[in-house]
């Protein structure tokens, strides 16, 4: 009498599906996570810069237009970004691969705030503007050179920048 064993396992054709099926999912899910990722950065990035509205409306309404720390000068308080590139605009020294956005100076009615993109995000967003600027009639608009997929509706996108 023959006793016959079975095999269990899987054989060479279904761990190959097994992997193909996971290099389509992967080569479908990399390129929108790198979407989503670049939609947060810049969604983030609009956000620091929208802060900084409040503190050049403070400075007009109290007519300080000239950027710096003496008492008769608009300290905008910006805070240091690693997404953003640019100087201090007050003297202060920032940390390495850290910036921060430049505001128009002398601050006017028609004033904006601009950041450049540091490369410390993906690729796409690199080197790229984003621009908050001032209407005589106080109302803010953003705009930016980043392509539509990455921007909020909050933001328009200007290729001229």
């Amino acid at each position: 009498m023959h006793t016959y064993r079975t095999q269990s396992g899987f054989t060479l054709i279904e761990v190959a599906i097994v992997v193909a099926i996971i290099g389509v999912l992967a080569a479908i899910a990399i390129p929108q996570y790198q979407i989503y990722v670049g939609k947060a950065q810049t969604t983030r990035l609009i956000g620091e810069l929208g802060e900084l509205r409040l503190s050049v409306e403070s400075c007009l309404q109290t007519g300080v237009t000239e950027i710096g720390l003496d008492t008769d000068e608009c300290d905008p308080r910006a805070s240091a970004s690693n997404l953003i590139l640019g100087s201090s605009q007050v003297g202060v020294t920032l940390a390495n691969n850290m910036g921060v956005a430049q505001l128009s100076n002398p601050l006017t009615a028609t004033a904006s705030i601009t950041a450049v993109v540091s490369n410390q995000v993906i690729p796409n967003l690199a080197g790229k503007k984003i621009e908050w600027l001032r209407t005589s009639s106080g109302s803010w608009d953003c705009r930016s050179n980043i392509a539509y997929t990455y921007l909020p509706n909050s933001c328009a996108h200007d290729a001229s920048l």
